[in-house]
């Protein structure tokens, strides 16, 4: 005899796998068909070629930079130490070209024949292998010949400018000199007159 209630109990378990078998597919030939999961769905036409995948790599390699080739502190202060004694060796030497007033006079009446300057002008920045330039301004309201007494040891020349010829009365002349590492110059005018300008600047030839 059959016990009708195991019977029902059985029944109710093959309906529930039945219903669990009955969701799956087969496909002609008899093999299970397995159905993608959504996030697998995608064409592989989308996806990244092997190599599109070997050239970002070629890129990322290049940033695989061990810190201990980059340049370090030490080395990068010693750099900047080097820089700016550049920067002072620059503005000494634009220091070593810019002009420096050795002797001035504005609207000031001096005496005919007799030396200038209270003292002879020397150079600052003359050597025994390169000489500087002493460049003389000069504009006198009377006509006359301006001459440089130059002085070097225990002797004494009197140079004139302008080759000789008086310079004319309220015209402003220019005149360039040499002098060496232990010259003086001085400046004296052939009459009385009052010098509307005379200035001598000293002006660096080379780099010493």
């Amino acid at each position: 005899m059959v016990n009708i209630k195991t019977a029902g109990v059985r029944e109710s378990v093959v309906e529930a796998i039945k219903s669990k078998t009955d969701k799956l597919t087969f496909d002609a030939n008899n093999r299970l068909a397995v159905q993608n999961p959504p996030n697998l769905d995608v064409a592989l036409s989308t996806r990244a070629s092997e190599s599109t995948l070997s050239a970002i790599k070629s890129k990322t390699d290049n940033l695989d930079v061990l810190l201990s080739t980059r340049a370090s502190e030490t080395t990068l202060s010693a750099i900047k130490s080097k820089t700016d004694n550049l920067d002072i060796a620059l503005s000494a030497l634009r220091d070593l070209f810019r002009p420096l007033i050795k002797g001035s006079l504005f609207n000031q009446s001096i005496t005919a024949n007799t030396n200038i300057f209270s003292s002879n002008l020397t150079p600052s920045l003359a050597t025994t292998s390169n000489p500087v330039y002493f460049r003389i301004f000069a504009c006198f309201n009377a006509s006359g010949v301006l001459s440089v007494v130059k002085t070097k040891g225990t002797t004494t020349v009197t140079m004139q400018l302008n080759g000789g010829n008086a310079l004319n009365a309220n015209a402003l002349y220019a005149f360039d000199i040499a002098v060496e590492s232990g010259e003086s110059v001085n400046l004296q005018y052939s009459v009385n007159a009052t010098a509307l300008e005379l200035k001598v600047e000293e002006i660096a030839s080379t780099v010493v």
